[in-house]
């Protein structure tokens, strides 16, 4: 049971230092925002983004995500909206 959580912990603490090396801050907010649970439409109104520059993010970000080391809820989840 403590291995689950310090697995999580870590990875967590993984994602956070992914975020902060994130230098755009529209890259860096699209996170932000994804990781509080918004949805495509909600993200594309609050930072007034058309569609394919959302799916162009998403894109990029999900293969920096890869290359860092997050999956499973992480890049994946990103690459599955981004072909969405």
């Amino acid at each position: 049971m403590e291995e689950r959580r310090q697995n999580g912990g870590r990875r967590c603490q993984i994602v956070q230092e992914f975020v902060k090396t994130i230098s755009d801050d529209t890259e860096r907010l699209v996170c932000y925002l994804y990781m509080h649970n918004y949805t495509d439409a909600e993200v594309r109104k609050e930072l007034h983004l058309d569609r394919p520059r959302l799916e162009a993010i998403k894109l990029k970000l999900a293969m920096d995500m890869k290359k860092a080391g997050i999956r499973n809820g992480g890049s994946e989840q990103l690459a599955v909206r981004a072909r969405a």
